[in-house]
Order: C-alpha cells, then sequence, then structure tokens
C-alpha cells in the first residue's frame, strides 16, 4: 500500500489559522460574560485562548518560512504575548490557563516538530 502525503499547503494552513483565530476570539468576546460565570467556563476561555497561541504560531511559522526565516524565541513569545492577551479580556484565571495549556501545546508541537522534521 502507498503512503500518502497528507501535509497541507502553507496557503491553506495560513488561511484556516486565520479564520480559525478570527472565529475563536469573537466566541470570546461574545461570550465573555458566559464564561466569567462559572469557574470551569474560566477553564475552557484559557484554553480556548491557548488554540490562539497555537493558530498565531502557525500563522507566525508560514510567514517566517515564506520569507526565508527560521521561527525563533522571538516569535514563540510574541505569540504568547497574543493568546495571554486575548485571555486576560476575559479573567486573569483564563490567562493563567491559557499559559498553562500553551506550555504543554508548545511541548507537543515541539515534540512533534522533531519527529516530522
Amino acid at each position: 500500500m502507498k503512503k500518502q502525503n497528507l501535509k497541507a499547503s502553507n496557503t491553506s494552513s495560513l488561511f484556516v489559522s486565520i479564520i480559525f483565530s478570527i472565529l475563536i476570539v469573537s466566541v470570546l468576546q461574545i461570550f465573555a460574560d458566559l464564561l466569567r460565570s462559572n469557574q470551569y467556563l474560566l477553564i475552557l476561555a484559557g484554553f480556548l485562548s491557548s488554540l490562539i497561541f497555537v493558530f498565531a504560531l502557525v500563522i507566525a511559522g508560514v510567514l517566517c518560512k515564506s520569507m526565508g526565516w527560521k521561527v525563533n524565541w522571538f516569535f514563540i513569545i510574541f505569540c504568547f504575548i497574543v493568546g495571554n492577551t486575548i485571555a486576560v479580556t476575559i479573567d486573569g484565571i483564563a490567562m493563567t490557563t491559557c499559559s498553562l495549556f500553551s506550555f504543554v501545546e508548545l511541548y507537543l508541537l515541539y515534540n512533534l516538530s522533531k519527529k516530522v522534521y
């Protein structure tokens, strides 16, 4: 059986990440009052904000690759700040959980990139 190449193109990754980022930020801002009402929903808001970190990292990775650069710590920290800025608009607890989820997701992305590349 022939192995299939399931890699997405750079442009499709860029557009999907932008669309999901906008969608998540919109949902977080529309339901901000509801998310503040319960501690479990604050954790969910932090998780969704950490997905903003991942999508921002994908966007930065695609843009850096198109310019011939490598993603370094500056881009990772910038994307981390973007995700936490979105989370802090909800609550401080959401920012804390966003940070924790972002560290875990960064670790998983690092291990995945070591296996793939």
